[in-house]
């Protein structure tokens, strides 16, 4: 089995998303799909070097090229923080160690001037991205989620909101033995739910575990992770509902409580600790990213607002519950057939604005604490009305 493009047999392919750790983790779908297709097919993946640990382990990416963080952006001083300690290459660094691997095909899912100037110097023949600004020229070819439009049957089913967005990138693609193009061969081999991401099983904390032992949690351990933290903080719901919530979760389940929060957030969020009994968890201090999945990976269920850790929680099999406010959940949560994921969003009239600061900021602080524990229980697999029953 194999594909091509144009006619031309398609033997290695270079996927890149080079930020945003939520987009990174939806766009591992490609993996799944493009080997689905051709079980050969040799992959790898380009991203900036601090989000990399997020792919590690995971089947079916061959090597992992880690780019320096740009310095540019209202979130670039969030990126750099999350500097992992991995090998990385400038760009002018990157375009030689991609001319050296040769691949036949990259695949754009992010299509800023940084990765479409990259992927065009770097001399990959064939490049797909997904713009029509000017720096669409430097791409072979453009696909654009429009072309997936509803006369395409099954697509928005199989692959809906963002899953989609990014799936809709190999529209170019054929598929050589079936001769069937992408959009016609997808239908035949996934169905609707079966796509989301998946993180490498290697990601979960297999040995000692500090900072959850400080908390007098030990390996084995069932917990609670809470993480209340989101790159804009119009997506963060009030500090003050959090420690409602935490009160009632204390009151309502005997898990331990563990509350992780994002780099340079620790002071806004330090209060919480309070609310936890000494033997019940606590707040975690600064993780870096791969501590922070293993953490996730290994937790019993996840209570988070739209945000990358949300995302990584659904692809390590996570019960996660995502608390949503300005953004849309059909797009940025297609998750809820697909397992144990669940969606909280109270939709004013407003909704989705995707403001990144609001002044209204009317749909998160009016969703009520209980609310949230009525759409966590099920998860938990315990009766909602219970008080102090084991769980």
């Amino acid at each position: 089995m194999s594909w091509a493009l144009n006619g031309t047999p398609i033997r290695s392919v270079l996927l890149t998303r080079l930020r945003y750790l939520g987009d990174i983790v939806m766009s591992t779908v490609l993996v799944e799909v493009l080997l689905r297709g051709d079980p050969h097919l040799q992959i790898g993946y380009l991203c900036e070097d601090g989000f990399a640990p997020v792919l590690k382990g995971l089947s079916g990416i061959e090597r992992i090229h880690r780019l320096g963080a740009g310095r540019s952006g209202r979130d670039a001083n969030s990126r750099v923080r999350h500097k992992s300690t991995g090998e990385s290459h400038s760009t002018l660094g990157m375009i030689r160690n991609l001319r050296k691997h040769r691949y036949d095909l990259a695949v754009d899912m992010f299509f800023n001037p940084r990765s479409a100037w990259l992927l065009r110097l770097a001399g990959i023949p064939l490049r797909i991205g997904g713009t029509n600004k000017s720096r669409g020229r430097l791409y072979t070819h453009r696909a654009l989620r429009r072309d997936f439009g509803p006369e395409i049957p099954g697509f928005a089913e199989i692959a809906p909101g963002g899953l989609g967005e990014h799936l809709c990138r190999l529209g170019p693609l054929t598929h050589v033995e079936t001769g069937m193009n992408f959009a016609d061969w997808l239908p035949t081999q996934f169905g609707p739910g079966d796509l989301k991401p998946k993180l490498g099983a290697d990601l979960t904390m297999p040995g000692p575990r500090p900072e959850l032992d400080k908390l007098k949690i030990g390996a084995g351990d069932s917990y609670l992770l809470l993480a209340p933290c989101a790159t804009w903080e119009s997506k963060e719901w009030p500090g003050d509902r959090w420690g409602e919530l935490v009160s009632l979760l204390v009151e309502k389940t005997d898990l331990p409580l563990v509350v992780m929060v994002a780099p340079g957030k620790e002071n806004a969020w330090a209060g919480l600790a309070e609310l936890i009994p000494e033997d019940r968890g606590g707040v975690l201090p600064r993780l870096p990213l791969p501590d922070a999945l293993a953490v996730t990976g290994s937790a019993r269920a996840l209570v988070t607002v739209d945000g990358g850790i949300m995302h990584a929680a659904v692809g390590m099999g996570v019960p996660t519950l995502a608390i949503f406010g300005p953004t849309d959940p059909a797009i940025w949560f297609p998750y809820e057939k697909s397992g144990p994921y669940r969606v909280l969003a109270r939709k004013p009239h407003c909704h989705p604005c995707d403001l990144h600061d609001c002044p209204a900021f009317i749909c998160l602080p009016e969703l009520e604490p209980a609310e949230v524990w009525r759409s966590l229980s099920p998860l938990l697999d315990v009766d909602e009305s219970s008080a102090g029953e084991g769980t």
